[in-house]
């Protein structure tokens, strides 16, 4: 799989196709009033949005049950288990490409991912802040990762199309840090039961995660 990392912006699924829209937008602002006279100025922002594909992504999935094993690096769906025997999934993103500047903020940003194989459990985002590979991550190396320990978000793996908020996970990494996307959890509890969510390898275009990011500077 295709390296994802946000280097001041390292995202965890990896994504091309920076599509800069940018535009100038005017803000008038008063500072206050001294000596008796109210001053005002105005500040031009830039607006802009970068769009990220399964071009510059990377994902897997680990298994307990199978806890070597790295071949959740080349599947084309990423199998997320609850349950007795668990499964979780990865994903991030490379927004290396969207050439954001260290004073860049971002307005909006969403992951869209979906689900091929659906269940009734709840599915959790954790962000993963310390560096991972599709081809070498397994079930035994997840102790050696860092991984925030409240969830970004959640949502139901019914079938279809979801589209997850992580516009703080990645205004933080933009302004402060290193994200190397998320860790996708069931934690529903109680009976196993399997979400499949498509992976970058997939042979349905549509099914492939995708992330939207839109930062003014």
């Amino acid at each position: 799989m295709r390296r994802f990392q946000i280097t001041p912006l390292h995202l965890a699924v990896a994504i091309l196709v920076g599509l800069p829209a940018s535009a100038g937008v005017a803000y008038a602002a008063s500072l206050g009033i001294g000596s008796n006279k109210l001053f005002a100025w105005s500040q031009t922002l830039t607006k802009g949005t970068c769009n990220q594909t399964s071009t510059t992504a990377d994902d897997t999935y680990v298994q307990q049950g199978s806890p070597a094993s790295t071949a959740g690096g080349t599947a084309t769906t990423l199998s997320i288990t609850g349950g007795a025997t668990q499964n979780y999934a990865f994903i991030r993103f490379n927004l290396s490409g969207c050439s954001l500047p260290t004073t860049a903020g971002a307005d909006s940003s969403t992951l869209t991912v979906v689900v091929t194989t659906s269940s009734t459990h709840t599915i959790s985002l954790f962000p993963v802040y310390s560096s991972w590979s599709s081809s070498t991550l397994t079930w035994n190396g997840l102790g050696g990762l860092t991984i925030g320990s409240t969830a970004t978000t959640s949502f139901t793996g019914s079938a279809g199309s979801h589209a997850l908020t992580v516009t703080a996970d990645v205004d933080a990494a933009i302004k402060a840090g290193a994200l190397w996307g998320w860790e996708l959890r069931d934690t529903t509890g109680g009976a196993a039961a399997t979400t499949k969510i498509g992976a970058v390898e997939n042979g349905t275009a549509g099914n492939r995660p995708s992330m939207t990011l839109s930062y003014e500077k």
